[in-house]
């Protein structure tokens, strides 16, 4: 009898393992598959190092001590609230093959290029109280990150890759997650501060200079080329794994990776967010 007893109970932990290992590695592959927290987080990290000590002192104020990455997810999480659903398509612009930014049908809502001047906009004036500004600083912390991200300028047509299928070592993908976080999680084991210190350590003071021209507009253009050269080079279904991370390829003229790109997105994010900032706050 007690055999018995001790037999159904293995056999019903065996089927609870078979019930929460699925699970457990639906949760783990959600989390790593969000450019938010890593590349968000490393984009907000870098631009925190670089602020002026006008500009520091004001995000400090506005953002009541916090830093800029205790604030990098916000409008992400933020904008399930019914209070910040004006937002809700504030994170990308499509941009569909043969047409610029500013050819495509926009959202009535906004974009993120819209939804970036308006925040600059209402960081600037006098017109807005101060719990405004902050919540305008949180969204601005987050779209200059979002409009270094290839996809966030992806074609309409996919939903910006969402509808693109990809194999991302032997599970099923698809191009907006692959460009969200799967090609820096499997590319680096480190966190933002280690991808930040490696990204930043040989940039010289010219570097600096040539990224932080132009304007969020400018900048968002140089994304949608990215964006196109992704779609080229993946084509539906294709199995991917270190060689697209690693490879060389040609990419606006050049011979370099697919790493290559996203590091310069997030170099650029993090400098240009405190040049912004630092712009606005003197």
């Amino acid at each position: 009898m007690i055999f018995f007893r001790i037999f159904a109970k293995k056999q019903i932990l065996m089927k609870i393992k078979k019930i929460l290992l699925p699970i457990a590695f639906l949760l783990l592959t959600l989390q790593l598959s969000a450019w938010g927290g890593l590349a968000h987080n490393t984009i907000a990290h870098i631009a925190q190092q670089n602020l002026t000590p006008e500009a520091e002192a004001e995000v400090a104020r506005l953002l009541n001590g916090r830093t800029m990455v205790y604030y990098a997810m916000w409008m992400d999480n933020a904008r399930s609230l019914p209070e910040f659903d004006f937002m809700r398509t504030w994170h990308w612009a499509n941009v569909d093959s043969g047409f610029t930014y500013e050819t495509m049908p926009q959202y009535p809502s906004g974009d993120v290029i819209t939804a970036t001047e308006l925040a600059i906009h209402k960081l600037t004036s006098a017109a807005y109280c101060d719990s405004t500004k902050r919540v305008f600083l949180k969204i601005l912390i987050h779209t200059i990150g979002e409009i270094h991200c290839p996809m966030h300028a992806g074609r309409s047509t996919d939903r910006g890759g969402n509808d693109h299928p990809i194999i991302w070592f032997g599970q099923p993908s698809n191009l907006h997650r692959l460009w969200d976080g799967q090609i820096l999680d499997r590319a680096r084991s480190w966190s933002y501060t280690e991808w930040a210190r490696n990204l930043t350590a040989h940039v010289t003071v010219s570097d600096i200079a040539e990224m932080q021209r132009g304007t969020p507009r400018d900048w968002f253009g140089e994304t949608v080329v990215f964006a196109h050269y992704i779609y080229k080079h993946t084509p539906q279904n294709e199995n991917l794994s270190f060689s697209y991370i690693h490879g060389m390829r040609i990419i606006d003229g050049q011979r370099r990776t697919f790493l290559s790109v996203a590091e310069q997105q997030l170099t650029a994010g993090g400098y240009r967010l405190a040049y912004v900032l630092n712009t606005m706050f003197y």
